[in-house]
């Protein structure tokens, strides 16, 4: 069992590489560079709960709070003795998570070391990859306890010598995430069936319905809040990844698939003709589209985005005004398929509790009892094919729209079947933001496109210079 330093819980830096105490009554917060932006972002301190100095703790970190409301909604009441022993560290946002994370892994006799952590999809490959990891047989976990879950989520957890290292609990099969309200107004019809037909069937379609709305509603109402609605429709739907990660060679060519250059397109299109607010994803502007009344304040009526995207975002914060979107949503498949996020969890090389490990990744990613309750607490569209089979019949989403008739785990069923990761890199994540920030550059024609392709090219080799520019 490692040690545990006393008397002092400790939060990793990003960048600086330096240690500050955490807490809500400590104000200082630290900087780093935005790597869309080039800005200045602060990084919030961690939220540490429970006791780290414990002879028995165990510490798992996650970027959110998700994995601590499963583990306060039910974990707690099926085992609550080994409840008691968790420490959870919150980081309290994605985007510097993987800095934070770094740094505890190099410190193992931290009291904050993680004992098991959430990783993204977009980077959980850099570590499942890696020697970080204990494989899950380590953890008394088989393949026959994963056996039902799909596959592309078993793949990203998997390492080049076939160990799976980390578990997913959900499934994110993506869908076009609509107003019923502004769908009978504009677009003449609360069908799900008509709505994917005459107006999300293909982008052509989908344009055609953006200037229709951008018209009617004289621009009060559009399609989408901002261009970058679309971006994981395209990204998670290439045939290419940035570059050939089945390559164990040193140096690889960067790639840029043609799904991405027709993201460029509409996105410039959607931009040159005003047909979104121009708001990038999770910011304020973006949020109160949501909510927007169409008339008074601005409205989308479509957003995009999985399962826990229905459930956990739709309607903002929720605080300051009623959600419109209770009761009156509708969901189609759109143009192509796509999937969006997803948690894996994976125990560390230096997890002082195996047992406990194994339990846990059990309960949230193999077990149908366990897995069932976490649906039932949260919509979750857990990442086992029997389970949402059973539940079907019986899982309920206040979200949607009653006259529409849909049910929410049978429409995202065939969905989750067709999801292919077979294009994710170990460096989404990092290369994704560089690759925002020329596209930005090139809808707003200070670029054009060639220009802005080569210096992606440039900025991903210059901080990945084993990937290379042909």
């Amino acid at each position: 069992m490692r040690k545990k330093v006393l008397g002092i819980l400790l939060c990793s830096a990003l960048a600086l590489g330096a240690l500050t105490g955490c807490g809500e009554s400590d104000d200082s917060s630290r900087e780093s560079p935005d790597a869309s932006s080039g800005e200045v972002a602060e990084i919030p301190d961690n939220t540490v709960i429970g006791n780290a100095e414990a002879k028995d703790a165990f510490v798992i970190w996650g970027w959110d709070d998700d994995i601590k409301k499963i583990l306060d909604g039910t974990f707690k009441e099926d085992y609550p003795e080994e409840y008691k022993r968790i420490v959870f560290v919150n980081t309290e946002g994605s985007d510097f998570y993987q800095g934070k994370l770094d740094e505890i892994l190099n410190n193992p006799n931290s009291s904050l070391y993680p004992d098991m952590m959430g990783l993204e999809a977009d980077y959980v490959l850099k570590y499942v990859k890696g020697d970080s990891l204990l494989p899950v047989d380590d953890l008394g976990i088989k393949q026959k306890d994963y056996g039902d879950q799909y596959s592309y989520n078993v793949d990203l957890g998997t390492n080049r010598e076939g160990e799976v290292k980390a578990l997913f609990w959900q499934a994110t099969p993506g869908s076009w995430q609509l107003r019923a309200d502004f769908c009978k107004q504009y677009l003449g019809t609360d069908d799900p069936e008509q709505l994917q037909k005459y107006h999300f069937s293909s982008w052509d379609k989908i344009l055609d319905t953006a200037q229709k709305l951008n018209e009617d509603s004289s621009g009060k109402v559009k399609l989408l809040s901002g261009y970058t609605d679309v971006f994981r429709i395209f990204f998670n739907s290439r045939k290419t990844g940035w570059y050939d990660g089945k390559d164990k060679g040193e140096s690889q060519s960067i790639e840029i698939d043609d799904q991405m250059k027709r993201y460029m397109d509409v996105a410039k299109e959607m931009y040159e003709e005003e047909l979104t607010f121009d708001t990038e994803q999770w910011s304020q502007d973006w949020t109160a589209n949501m909510v927007g009344d169409g008339r008074n304040t601005n409205a989308a009526l479509a957003y995009t985005g999985s399962p826990w995207f229905t459930y956990r975002s739709l309607g903002g914060d929720g605080k300051e005004q009623p959600n419109p979107w209770i009761e009156n949503t509708i969901l189609v498949r759109g143009p192509q398929n796509f999937y969006w996020g997803g948690t894996g969890l994976a125990a560390t090389v230096g997890c002082a509790d195996k047992g406990l490990a194994g339990k846990i990744m059990k309960y949230f990613a193999c077990e149908p009892e366990s897995m069932m309750k976490i649906s039932h607490l949260n919509s979750d569209f857990v990442n086992n094919k029997k389970v949402i089979e059973m539940l079907m019949d019986t899982a309920e989403c206040d979200k949607l729209y009653p006259p529409a008739k849909q049910n929410f785990m049978e429409f995202y069923l065939p969905l989750a079947d067709g999801i292919d990761t077979s294009t994710v890199t170990a460096e989404d994540k990092d290369i994704n933001a560089l690759w925002d920030a020329q596209v930005r550059e090139y809808v707003q024609g200070t670029k054009d496109e060639e220009k802005a392709m080569e210096d992606f090219k440039n900025a991903v080799h210059e901080k990945y210079a084993y990937l290379t520019v042909e």
